[in-house]
Parts: structure tokens; C-alpha cells; sequence
């Protein structure tokens, strides 16, 4: 065998790393259900871990695969974009303000509201009667008339 081969699975252990010892992340991880969690310091709220117990210790272990369908989701962008900050949800369409939503009119903690925001934009693009609801929100008939006059497509 030569030197110069590269073990690929070997290497893609290293990279896309599918386990870590518990003891090791356990300050860098917040729960999300019973034995779910995720990394406080990344941006991937999709990337769920489960905490599994093991001869040698407790692992968390990805519950993701990455396949072609979520290669092409991600490629594709939302138009809207929903911010959690304080006690508001902050909504954008196309990089222009919408509206902003107390969390606590809506019966949300600013923890479930902060969870949450990164898939509402998602939800948006795909739910007309959401969106619709959402611009019921909008403060004033003026400032509605004029999201829907620059963007008609959210009619």
C-alpha cells in the first residue's frame, strides 16, 4: 500500500464528526426536549444531537443525514427572514422591515420564540395564510398598503 492514499471514510469521520463524548461538549450544548439537544454557538438549528449512553461513557449522537433533498433546501433561500430579540419577533421580506411581534401576545416565552424563528421564515414562503395573518399585524392600513404595493406578490 502507498503511502500517499487517503482513507476517505476515515477522513469524513474527521470532518462531518457524527458523535461526541458527552463530558467533553456538555457546556457548549442547550436541551431542547427530554434527551434532544443542540450547540449553543452554531448557526444550525436544524442539527439536532441525542444523548446516548454507551459502555465507555454518554455520547451524543447526530439525528441528521445529510442527503440531496436537504443539500437542495438549504440552496434554496426564503425571502423572509424572522430575527428573535428581547421579548419581539422580528420579521423581514427581501431585506425590508415588515413587522415585529411581542412574543408575549402570542402565548411564546422569548426561548420557544428564539427556537422557532428560524423556521417561520421557511413557513412563510410556503403558507399564503400565514403571511396573510402576518400583515394583519402591521401596524397601520397605510404601512400595509405600502408592503403591498412594493411587494404584490404577497397578495
Amino acid at each position: 500500500m502507498s503511502k500517499n492514499l487517503i482513507d476517505y471514510n476515515a477522513l469524513d469521520q474527521v470532518i462531518n464528526k457524527k458523535s461526541y463524548r458527552l463530558k467533553d461538549v456538555k457546556d457548549r450544548l442547550e436541551k431542547v426536549a427530554f434527551d434532544i439537544v443542540r450547540f449553543k454557538d452554531e448557526d444550525k438549528g436544524a442539527d439536532l444531537w441525542q444523548i446516548q449512553s454507551s459502555d465507555d461513557g454518554d455520547y451524543i449522537v447526530s439525528l441528521y443525514e445529510e442527503s440531496k433533498e436537504t443539500i437542495k433546501t438549504a440552496a434554496s433561500h426564503s425571502p423572509w427572514e424572522v430575527t428573535s430579540s428581547g421579548n419581539y419577533l422580528y420579521f423581514h421580506y427581501k431585506g425590508d422591515p415588515i413587522t415585529k411581534v411581542a412574543c408575549a401576545d402570542k402565548g411564546l416565552s422569548n426561548d420557544d420564540a428564539r427556537l422557532m424563528a428560524p423556521h417561520l421564515g421557511k413557513q412563510l414562503s410556503e403558507n399564503k395564510k400565514l403571511v396573510s395573518l402576518l400583515l394583519g399585524q402591521v401596524g397601520s392600513d397605510e404601512a400595509r398598503q405600502e408592503i403591498l404595493n412594493k411587494y404584490p406578490e404577497l397578495l
